[in-house]
C-alpha cells in the first residue's frame, strides 16, 4: 500500500451555491510520489485552474472528525474563500509546506506567489499520475453564502 494516497478531506464546490462535503480518498500513484504526499489538491474535472468548479482536498492518514475540526470549521468563519486560503489552512493543519496538486492544469504564477508568501509550496503532477482512485463522499457541511474564489 506504499503506493496509495490515502486520507480524509472534503469536497469543495464552487459558485453561488457552494459547498464543502466530506469526502475520503484512497489513490494509487508513484510511491515515489505517494510516500511524500501529506496534503493534496486533487481536480479530476477542470481543463483549466480558470474553470475550477469543484476540487478535493485531502490530509493523508486523517480522519473525517479531524477535517472537520481542523480544516472545515476554521474555512467556513468566511463569508467566501479563494483557493490559496483553503490551500493555505490545508498545509498548516497537516503540517507541511507541500500541497500536492493532482490536474491537468498548471497553476499560474499569481497562485503560486500568493501561496509562497503564505509559506506554501505546490508540488504539481498530472492527474493521469493516479492509476485508479477511490472517492467516498458524505454529507455536505454547509452552504457558503459566497462562491469558492480560485486566486
Amino acid at each position: 500500500m506504499n503506493d496509495y494516497v490515502i486520507g480524509a478531506g472534503a469536497v469543495l464546490t464552487a459558485g453561488p451555491t457552494a459547498t464543502i462535503g466530506a469526502a475520503s480518498l484512497h489513490a494509487q500513484t508513484d510511491p515515489a510520489i505517494a510516500g511524500g504526499v501529506r496534503a493534496a489538491l486533487l481536480d479530476f474535472e477542470s481543463p483549466s485552474q480558470a474553470e475550477l468548479s469543484k476540487v478535493v482536498i485531502v490530509a493523508t492518514g486523517w480522519n473525517a472528525r479531524r477535517v472537520e475540526a481542523e480544516i472545515v470549521r476554521p474555512l467556513l468563519t468566511n463569508d467566501e474563500c479563494t483557493l490559496v486560503e483553503v490551500l493555505a489552512r490545508l498545509a498548516r493543519a497537516a503540517g507541511t509546506a507541500e500541497v500536492h496538486l493532482f490536474a491537468r492544469w498548471l497553476p499560474d504564477e499569481v497562485m503560486t506567489a500568493a501561496l509562497r508568501r503564505v509559506g506554501v509550496t505546490l508540488v504539481v503532477h498530472a492527474i493521469e499520475s493516479i492509476r485508479q482512485a477511490a472517492l467516498i463522499t458524505g454529507e455536505t457541511y454547509s452552504r457558503w453564502v459566497s462562491p469558492l474564489r480560485a486566486a
